[in-house]
């Protein structure tokens, strides 16, 4: 079975409250090499790497009801990594988890290098859950319609989120625009997405501003899947 077919399995068991320990197993038998060799493209790597995350916040919120987000949660044959090694390391293309997306990360291992994902998509964003209420909601990725899922929760997430204030002139957008400022490409990229999204009309121009961000904690928020 293919590493973007377990991850699928791995979060439709995590999302369902199944055991998940035969992954877990199946995980630390698997060598970096073969996660390398295997996810050769950006949209490989997104799909079996974001499923992975989404069901390893799950499960360690109903073991541990607590994230740790710098501790190791994957556990591979000779390689374990971290929700944010994940997140910052692999999907973000070895992005500074504090540097609003215009800073790299200093130290990068040998596996994070060819494991990680090369040109930054900002749907990623759109995509990863962390338990919060205000997170996107958790979609189980494939391979073949990852492109048409990723503007589809990203569409959903802004039109759901974004807040027009004082007679349109102000926007409140999401605030993972602002912590990930650099990966939206800044206050005019956010526009350019928010016209891309037909949020708002290609003439109009408001102000940006950003949205608070609600960390209580939901573990069952589910994005209603458009493909089995």
């Amino acid at each position: 079975m293919s590493l973007i077919s377990v991850s699928r399995d791995f979060l439709r068991a995590a999302k369902n409250g199944n055991p998940v320990d035969e992954f877990l197993i199946g995980f630390t038998a698997t060598s970096a090499n073969h996660i390398i060799e295997e996810l050769t493209d950006d949209n490989a790597k997104k799909v079996f790497w974001l499923n992975l995350y989404n069901a390893f916040v799950l499960i360690e919120f109903r073991t541990k009801r607590k994230l740790n987000y710098g501790g190791k949660v994957a556990f591979f044959q000779d390689v374990s990594l971290s929700l944010d090694e994940i997140e910052h390391g692999i999907i973000r293309g070895s992005k500074n988890k504090f540097g609003l997306g215009y800073l790299r990360k200093w130290r990068v291992s040998s596996f994070e290098k060819l494991a990680r994902v090369q040109v930054m998509d900002y749907r990623i964003h759109f995509a990863l859950n962390c338990g919060a209420n205000s997170c996107p909601p958790i979609f189980m990725f494939s391979y073949k319609n990852l492109e048409r899922d990723l503007d589809y929760l990203a569409e959903g997430y802004l039109m759901d989120s974004v807040c027009f204030k004082q007679q349109d002139i102000w926007l409140k957008v999401p605030r993972l625009c602002l912590w990930f400022f650099g990966d939206f490409g800044g206050f005019k990229g956010i526009k350019r997405m928010l016209k891309f999204y037909k949020i708002i009309a290609p003439d109009e121009a408001p102000k940006i501003g950003f949205l608070n961000y609600d960390w209580s904690t939901n573990t069952n928020n589910f994005s209603i899947q458009i493909d089995v």
